[in-house]
């Protein structure tokens, strides 16, 4: 646990969250089935997303992690797609992701909004579709840009399929 701990620069096991993606240190790649398996990300309803930026135009396609982009001007408004329960509020570089914000939504998924410049909620706050979360950030040069090219929110999809994919 230990090991895990350190890889993944988290603070303590309490750290770690639904929808997180872990490296295990020395971890080896189970043996898959030959057979074909179906994914563990179901597909979600055209209405139960909204998008999280009053413009909802996508500037890059899919990307790391189930993630689209949505384009903005900094400081805009960043709205909670759906309902559900504030898991972390991250400030920093992040792996390039810069600050971030997740959500642990009724249905097991979980949200991931980052290059925010600022967050309007806190851990374990229950949030309403709609509600704003954060201002956009993501200026190149700017604290928690992370690894980015222009204003915009980096929207990631975790235990489904991003609906705003194309």
């Amino acid at each position: 646990v230990k090991e895990i701990i350190a890889f993944n620069h988290l603070s303590d096991e309490g750290d770690i969250y639904i929808g997180d993606i872990l490296i295990i240190p020395n971890g080896k790649m189970p043996n898959l089935p030959k057979a074909s398996y179906s994914s563990t990300e179901f597909p979600i309803g055209s209405s139960y997303f909204i998008c999280p930026h009053a413009a909802c135009r996508i500037t890059q396609g899919l990307h790391w992690y189930n993630a689209v982009d949505f384009g903005g001007k900094c400081g805009d408004p960043i709205y909670a797609v759906a309902a559900g329960t504030v898991q972390r509020v991250k400030y920093g570089w992040n792996h390039g992701a810069g600050n971030y914000i997740t959500i642990l939504h009724p249905n097991g998924v979980v949200t991931m909004y980052g290059h925010i410049s600022s967050s309007l909620v806190t851990p374990g706050q229950k949030v309403s579709q709609g509600d704003i979360i954060a201002l956009m950030g993501g200026k190149p040069g700017t604290p928690g840009a992370g690894i980015s090219t222009g204003c915009h929110v980096h929207f990631g999809v975790r235990g489904a399929r991003n609906p705003f994919a194309k």
